[in-house]
């Protein structure tokens, strides 16, 4: 009698304590789960909003609705007065100084804001200029990269032939896609001659691949001459 009283009283203690405990890795699980969403969320929201500020911010600098700073302004041909590390806007809502322009693809309905730089920070949220490469409208060649999962989706329908318009503070870059070839990163040529003015795009490869891409997508095209009145 006494043995069956222990066992029922071993097994009730034993069941009281693994219960908060079930309930505690339950609580555990169910906020990370909660966490990992808001992750995941933020990182569709922050380039979104990031590319509409930015949007907004760079037509009206461009439109004259406002007036950059004098020390702002840039030499022909830079735009606005970047620096290889500028520091980052003081405000979520504020102008990006490392923005250069937008880029934009008709057929394709397609626009994203270019930010100077290749680090991790821009492309995550912007189209990134390498910074040994040519700006638009300049001898050389004009160099973007963009992560293929996200803002570089749509380059999935890019067809030979298609324009690539580039806006900037200096004016408007109507370049043509010649060719679009699919390589390993170690291909990937960047740099141009310097008689010619070329666009090269470039991001991973395949667009549905899991985890990092084994091949690079990389489109070269042509600065279009402008057309007389």
């Amino acid at each position: 009698m006494n043995a069956g009283v222990n066992e029922m009283v071993i097994r009730i203690r034993a069941e009281s304590l693994w219960k908060p405990l079930l309930h505690a890795v339950s609580d555990i699980l169910t906020l990370a789960g909660i966490v990992g969403v808001l992750v995941w969320a933020w990182g569709l929201f922050e380039p979104a909003l990031y590319q509409h500020i930015q949007k907004d911010r760079f037509e009206q600098y461009r439109d004259g609705v406002a007036q950059l700073p004098p020390a702002e302004h840039a030499r022909p041909g830079r735009m606005w007065n970047i620096q290889p590390v500028e520091p980052a806007p003081s405000g979520l809502f504020e102008r990006d100084p490392r923005v250069l322009g937008e880029m934009d693809v008709p057929r394709l309905e397609w626009n994203v804001m270019i930010r100077e730089g290749m680090d991790d920070a821009t492309l995550r949220k912007a189209a990134g200029h390498v910074p040994a490469t040519a700006f638009p409208g300049e001898p050389g060649n004009f160099v973007v990269l963009g992560h293929r999962d996200t803002l570089f989706r749509p380059l999935r329908g890019l067809e030979q032939g298609d324009h690539v318009v580039v806006r900037t503070m200096d004016g408007e870059f109507d370049y043509s896609i010649d060719r679009i070839e699919v390589v390993p990163p170690e291909d990937v040529k960047l740099v141009g001659g310097p008689a010619e003015r070329a666009i090269t795009l470039v991001t991973c490869f395949p667009f549905d691949f899991l985890g990092p891409a084994p091949r690079r997508f990389v489109a070269h095209g042509h600065l279009n001459e402008p057309k007389g009145p």
